[in-house]
């Protein structure tokens, strides 16, 4: 099938009607195209949108616009440019249904309000052609052309938001991008249902206050999410699986304030979670399972409070960076499930009797000598861990849960 002139599909969208429908059909379609009026471009039968290399495919910089059921490919790879599959800029926009590959951003949000990115498929660039190869490069001495691996770093992101407020960012793929997501200065947006995995960062996350995350799956990526500098935010059943790699986690963070982070599900990876700076934020309900670390928590984190975790199967339920008292364990006399211990219940109310005290004694060796990992599960250091919990002894790291659960707690 032929591809169509350059101008044509641009021509159609220049000449439309503000307000109007643009019906495409099958085929193959030079961009870039650049949308300056309100319209929605609907495409039948996968249209393809091929960038040309140079630039962002598709430039959305009018309020009301809607771009669905296109093929969208071949964006440029300037970094500095931000070059995309779709750029926006406008108002307004829907971008729903597409498939976007061969990019260097997927879909890259600057200073817009209300938008909504829904049931997107978006994979990265992961290979430059010969004739995109720097010339520094070495070039296959039998005469063949070669397409050479991108490194992840210098990929673009799935979803780049920018500066932005009040999106909808729901039910999207994303794979073989730089970082999934990425927010920056982007506040009221809410993200649900996503999928992102086989990326460096699935959420990369800085200065962005009063979001919602709620459903969405970061698995098997260098690390799940990396949440910092922000406050007010809802983290709520969520499932971060099998994020791997040094010193990976499945959800760092720092430096995040006034935050609920509820029935999440954090399971083999390195680290289930980093806290660190952190003041005021509830952890709730959330299931920490069979990671490296289950909890990371230095002694910089104020005031939060974590109840009805279960910490299960972990290698190490936690690792303490420093002791900090401010920190509760317990909320309205309702602890944490600890695979460890034994626990005193007389009631059988599902709360025991005695407070249950996890401790950490080898902390920072970990990282510092990591031949101390060995250790781990070892017939001595797992003595020495039974007498701590049991005797309070001074000059070890300790988390002291006034309320454990045991299995039978049903409370709702």
């Amino acid at each position: 099938m032929s591809q169509a002139g350059a101008s044509e599909l641009q021509d159609r969208i220049d000449a439309a009607a503000p307000g109007s429908t643009i019906e495409v059909a099958a085929g193959k379609y030079a961009g870039p195209l650049v949308i300056e009026k309100p319209l929605t471009l609907v495409g039948r039968g996968w249209p393809a949108i091929d960038g040309g290399g140079a630039g962002s495919a598709i430039t959305v910089r009018a309020a009301g616009v809607t771009v669905r059921g296109f093929h969208i490919h071949n964006s440029g790879l300037d970094l500095r440019k931000d070059d995309a599959g779709i750029q926006i800029t406008g108002d307004q926009a829907l971008i729903s249904g597409n498939r976007i590959d061969d990019v260097l951003h997927g879909i890259y949000v600057k200073k817009a309000r209300d938008f909504r990115i829904l049931k997107n498929d978006i994979r990265g660039k992961t290979t430059l052609p010969p004739a995109q190869r720097p010339s520094s490069e070495a070039i296959a001495t039998d005469g063949a052309e070669y397409c050479s691996p991108l490194n992840i770093n210098s990929r673009g992101n799935g979803i780049h938001l920018w500066n932005s407020s009040g999106g909808e960012i729901d039910n999207n793929t994303v794979t073989e991008t730089r970082d999934g997501m990425y927010f920056s200065f982007t506040r009221d947006t809410k993200v649900r249902d996503n999928h992102i995995h086989g990326v460096r960062y699935g959420l990369h996350y800085m200065y962005s206050d009063h979001n919602n995350f709620e459903g969405n799956t970061f698995t098997e990526n260098a690390a799940g999410a990396a949440i910092m500098y922000s406050k007010n935010l809802v983290i709520v059943g969520n499932r971060f699986d099998a994020n791997r790699g040094f010193r990976a986690y499945g959800m760092l963070l720092n430096s995040v304030d006034n935050t609920r982070i509820e029935g999440n599900l954090l399971n083999q990876n390195t680290v289930g979670i980093y806290l660190e700076n952190n003041n005021n934020n509830q952890l709730i309900g959330n299931r920490i399972e069979r990671n490296y670390i289950g909890l990371r928590m230095t002694a910089s984190s104020n005031d939060n409070v974590l109840s009805r975790n279960r910490f299960s199967g972990n290698m190490h339920p936690a690792e303490m960076a420093g002791q900090n008292d401010s920190n509760r364990w317990s909320l309205e006399g309702v602890g944490n499930h600890w695979s460890s211990g034994n626990l005193v219940d007389i009631n059988a109310d599902g709360i025991s009797d005695l407070p249950y005290r996890e401790v950490d004694l080898v902390g920072d060796l970990r990282r510092d000598s990591p031949l101390v990992g060995l250790l781990s599960g070892s017939p001595g250091l797992n003595l020495l861990e039974f007498v701590h919990r049991h005797v309070a002894l001074p000059g070890v790291e300790a988390i002291e849960d006034p309320a454990p659960l045991t299995p039978q707690f049903e409370r709702p």
